[in-house]
């Protein structure tokens, strides 16, 4: 698993697990949950340029770390293999978070069923 995603109050917490929080150059990213617009399953997200990569990895399919896309900060952790999850902020650092993660059906349910 390469980020464990939690709601936890009024907090969504992404957490990239083992190795991936070096390859990501993250320990953990706190976001209120106001600040997400939604979640989607988007596997199309990979096959877009991801733009300058500020740090982190971009090796044989995998990708972590922050990247700049037309201005807008990206935050991966994923591989081409995932299905992947976007999660779309407002008045944050990050535009998108693109995530693998074990369960990704049930956490965009869980993610969109918080969001007023």
């Amino acid at each position: 698993m390469k980020n464990k995603v939690d709601i936890q109050g009024d907090k969504l917490i992404v957490a990239p697990q083992g190795l991936h929080k070096i390859w990501a150059l993250k320990g953990q990213i706190t976001l209120p949950l106001s600040h997400v617009r939604g979640a989607t399953l988007d596997n199309g997200m990979l096959l877009e340029k991801r733009g300058l990569r500020l740090g982190g990895t971009a090796i044989g399919g995998y990708y972590a770390g922050t990247f700049v896309k037309a201005g807008e900060k990206v935050f991966y952790n994923v591989n081409l293999k995932d299905q992947v999850v976007v999660i779309t902020l407002r008045d944050e650092d990050y535009a998108y978070l693109v995530l693998g993660v074990e369960n990704p059906r049930k956490l965009v349910d869980e993610i969109n069923s918080q969001l007023t």
